[in-house]
């Protein structure tokens, strides 16, 4: 180093353990925090698994014209690349098996692995081309970075529509059943070809942002799952002091005897424009399922009956229905062994409530 003394390699040296130990402790944070999303959501945190490394890389890039803030700026993009790369590698066996027609799954990673390894080697000698073309300095390299960064999301969200997940989360689900469940005559009918399959759900599924409830539409309330009912009332926009009476007016009633029907699974109405459903601690994915389905029926009825009548139609409709419903879902294309409509420490236990 040209220095008698060791102070400055021991202080770089340090800097870049803090740099890459923050990174790599944002890393196992984030996959403590997101857990069975990768599953769930496939889509969703690939795509913004790309967000983070773009946007990690650009910070990187920034390091030079701020060398003094070097060990922050250089952490938290660390951070970022970290979460970047672990949400990939996370996510890569959920998508690839989508793409398997036998049980090829090796085959298929070795494949998606081969075309991202060639792919790496064009981007690096069109980065050797291209790089000797321009004025080596950091505003130009950033210049050159944003259109090339911007095509990378955009190719990345494009091959995505094209990902087909046969798992069932709320907005999956939502699409399938959409116009399976219909109004007829005043009465609800089950229409087994309406029943879109996971490669049409694919073409329209809204996976840009996390979906965790259904929002109201033409008159349908939206349905909220697995709400916290100890902090239920400050969802309301109410200023008067009946707020607390009347969510336990609504919850009382969802979780009535009567309207329970001895099923593992709770909806309740209060607006117009709400609908909860909430799931017992001992439900199985079939309970989930039939939950859902039910409130998917509850909502649709709404407009032509009661609340109270069309609760109680909505659930003898669900229960004639399920099982040929569970069928034709599954002949669709549709995995039923799993539900990802909400974490199970969400699930309410009745009888400890009681």
């Amino acid at each position: 180093m040209g220095l008698n003394s060791g102070a400055l390699p021991l202080s770089a040296a340090i800097n870049w353990v803090i740099k890459d130990g923050f990174g790599q402790f944002g890393g196992v944070i984030y996959a403590t925090m997101v857990g069975q999303k990768f599953d769930s959501d496939p889509k969703h945190q690939r795509f913004w698994s790309s967000v983070w490394l773009q946007t990690a890389t650009w910070l990187e890039m920034l390091t030079p014209l701020f060398p003094h803030l070097f060990v922050v700026i250089g952490s938290v993009a660390n951070v970022g690349k970290n979460i970047a790369w672990l949400a990939m590698s996370a996510t890569r066996a959920s998508i690839n098996k989508t793409f398997c027609r036998k049980e090829n799954l090796g085959d298929v990673t070795a494949k998606s692995g081969s075309q991202s390894t060639a792919a790496g080697l064009i981007g690096t000698a069109l980065g050797i081309v291209v790089g000797g073309t321009m004025d080596v300095s950091v505003y130009t390299l950033i210049l050159g970075f944003v259109p090339i960064s911007l095509a990378s999301l955009w190719g990345n969200y494009k091959s995505l529509l094209y990902t087909v997940t046969p798992t069932l989360n709320v907005e999956r689900a939502r699409l399938m059943l959409q116009d399976a469940i219909l109004v007829q005559n005043g009465a609800l009918v089950f229409s087994p070809e309406h029943v879109r399959t996971p490669r049409q759900v694919s073409k329209i599924e809204k996976f840009m942002r996390e979906i965790r409830g259904i929002e109201p539409e033409d008159r349908m309330p939206g349905i909220i799952i697995s709400a916290n009912i100890s902090k239920l009332e400050r969802t309301f926009p109410w200023t008067n002091s009946n707020a607390a009476a009347n969510v336990a007016h609504m919850v009382r009633d969802a979780f009535q005897p009567q309207y329970a029907w001895n099923e593992l699974y709770y909806i309740g109405l209060y607006t117009a424009d709400r609908l909860y459903l909430w799931y017992d601690d001992r439900a199985s994915d079939a309970d989930v399922l039939l939950g859902f389905y039910h409130a998917m029926a509850y909502r649709k009825l709404l407009g032509a009956r009661s609340p109270s009548d069309a609760r109680i139609e909505s659930y003898v409709f669900a229960k004639q229905t399920f099982a040929s419903a569970c069928q034709n879902i599954m002949e669709s294309g549709w995995d039923t062994s799993i539900m990802y409509f909400s974490k199970r420490s969400r699930f309410v236990n009745v009888a400890k409530a009681e």
